[in-house]
């Protein structure tokens, strides 16, 4: 019987601050810890059968389990300063907000670096575990709603990488699931690093990557574009 081989381990991108970027805080009184770690990713659209994917996958990857959350992306409306342990510093302009698993969790991303001869989408990410009080404090600091989605689909990991193949679907009236955004789902495979390894976690992706083609394309891909209609996205995707 033949057995698909797997791609060789490549060196993995060195990573500063382990695998979970986040901030911690005990009470009141304690000092904040944020780990700076960068989110790096590429992104497609799988045109391909997703049973045929996913034996790729499962052969490329050791583990598998669903996901399923709600995200809103928050804004703010006013420049705001920071707390007072950043002198300087000023709030983020975008705000995002994660319901997964009955946790509501507060996510900073940080504007797309473009690095040169680097083939990844490279952002600063910081997850914090909250609570619905959260609301409350978004909105004294003059954050509101833009838009928010759904997201339905499995994770595929592997030593410090992982492959998601997803489905985005729009928040409707009642804050139910509305309509899948587009007939194919999304590919998205993602690592963490630090500042200086930026280079072998691009390397580290575009070798898995090849393994995914032609099954899918990685491409760079923008959240932004689920405030378009549905005519614009699928005109996006086509070009």
């Amino acid at each position: 019987m033949y057995q698909q081989q797997k791609p060789q381990q490549p060196q993995q991108p060195q990573t500063q601050h382990g695998l979970v970027a986040g901030v911690t805080q005990s009470n009141a009184t304690d000092s904040i810890v944020a780990t700076n770690v960068y989110e790096c990713s590429l992104h497609g659209i799988l045109s391909t059968p997703s049973s045929t994917f996913i034996q790729r996958a499962k052969g490329m990857m050791r583990s598998e389990h669903p996901v399923s959350y709600k995200e809103m992306i928050y804004k703010s409306t006013v420049q705001t300063q920071g707390p007072s342990w950043a002198e300087n510093s000023i709030l983020p302009s975008e705000i995002h907000i994660r319901y997964e698993k009955n946790n509501l969790y507060v996510r900073y991303i940080g504007v797309p670096q473009i690095k040169d001869n680097i083939n990844a989408m490279i952002r600063n990410v910081v997850d914090v575990r909250s609570s619905e009080t959260f609301f409350i404090y978004l909105d004294n600091l003059g954050y509101v709603k833009d838009y928010e989605y759904f997201v339905d689909g499995y994770q595929y990991s592997t030593y410090n990488l992982s492959l998601f193949l997803v489905n985005h679907r729009r928040v409707l009236p009642d804050g139910t699931k509305g309509d899948i955004l587009n007939k194919h789902s999304m590919v998205e495979l993602q690592c963490l690093s630090g500042e200086e390894g930026f280079v072998a976690a691009a390397e580290y992706l575009n070798t898995y990557a090849e393994y995914l083609y032609p099954f899918v394309e990685l491409i760079k891909f923008d959240h932004r574009n689920l405030t378009l209609d549905n005519a614009q996205i699928n005109n996006n995707y086509n070009r």
